[in-house]
């Protein structure tokens, strides 16, 4: 019954690990992606100003 509980929580533990690998990844590349958006945004709407005037 103990080995079973151990068993248990070896399982949970390593899923909570794996998860949080697998969300530390997921927000990096999610950041870059941010930042890479905004750099393309703001190159067009300084291009969009400056057909503009």
């Amino acid at each position: 019954m103990i080995i079973l509980a151990v068993f248990t929580w070896a399982c949970l533990g390593a899923s909570f690990l794996v998860s949080s690998i697998q969300n530390f990844i997921y927000d990096r590349k999610h950041e870059k992606r941010e930042i890479e958006r905004d750099k393309r945004d703001l190159e067009y709407h300084n291009l969009r100003m400056k057909e503009y005037r």
